[in-house]
């Protein structure tokens, strides 16, 4: 319709109409790109308070399994220390032999780092999101992918290195009855028969295999290093949810 009206203007030479037209046509096409446009950044805009919604999630799920794993490591630690103690006193007795054996079990395994970050990820790789961020939470957010990145290269080290020697080889430790073992790894339940291992020689005789007393430093000395990036991503995880709540009420 309105390209005839135009036609009709230039066939009978009123160009006041067809000037009016012409910025007619002008007009609606600039505000139907701006409703396009607005309407793009609305939607933008939804999905990245979505994504924050969903980075808050996974930070309050990360929390829960350092809140898990801190405890038994803490505990898996001190009984290792104990161990080392007991072990180095070179004193036959039952309490010695005890202590040396729940270090042994111990031993058996390591800890790690396994946490949530598809949401970090998220929020750090689009460019949509990335777009609608500000300098202070894009600083905040790479830093924590930084840290992140450098927990769960060096915690893979300090996870599997200790396992490396298999101090199970060594002669002076014998291998046990099955017994069913109960235990959580992050959230789920698992049962499972193993057999003990346990000390089968005397302490006083076991304080001079410099073997076991290196496995158990080995153990020691790389899991230990566990609760420092737990400490460490725990602040991360922390500062970021404190910023994302300033920052989500900032958007309404």
């Amino acid at each position: 319709m309105l390209l005839r009206r135009i036609t009709q203007h230039v066939k009978s030479q009123n160009w006041f109409a067809v000037f009016v037209d012409f910025l007619i046509v002008v007009v609606g096409v600039f505000i139907g790109i701006q409703v396009a446009n607005w309407s793009s950044l609305q939607s933008d805009l939804a999905e990245y308070e979505r994504a924050l919604d969903r980075l808050d999630v996974e930070i309050a799920e990360n929390i829960a399994i350092l809140d898990a794993l801190d405890p038994d490591i803490n505990q898996s630690i001190n009984n290792v220390n104990q161990a080392i103690s007991s072990l180095s006193s070179c004193i036959e007795n039952e309490e010695n032999r005890k202590i040396i054996n729940q270090g042994i079990y111990e031993i058996k395994g390591t800890y790690g780092f396994h946490l949530r970050r598809d949401a970090l990820d998220e929020l750090t790789s689009s460019p949509r999101l990335l777009a609608l961020q500000n300098k202070e939470i894009k600083k905040r957010l790479s830093d924590m992918s930084f840290q992140f990145n450098i927990v769960n290269k060096d915690s893979k080290f300090l996870e599997n290195h200790p396992l490396e020697g298999r101090f199970e080889n060594n002669p002076i430790i014998g291998v046990g009855n099955l017994e069913l073992e109960n235990w959580s790894y992050y959230g789920i339940d698992y049962s499972q028969k193993n057999r003990q291992l346990f000390l089968k020689v005397p302490v006083n005789e076991a304080c001079k295999n410099d073997q076991l007393l290196k496995s158990f430093y080995t153990w020691e000395a790389w899991q230990d290093t566990i609760p420092v990036f737990s400490r460490q991503i725990r602040k991360e995880l922390q500062l970021t949810h404190k910023m994302l709540d300033s920052h989500k009420a900032s958007l309404h």
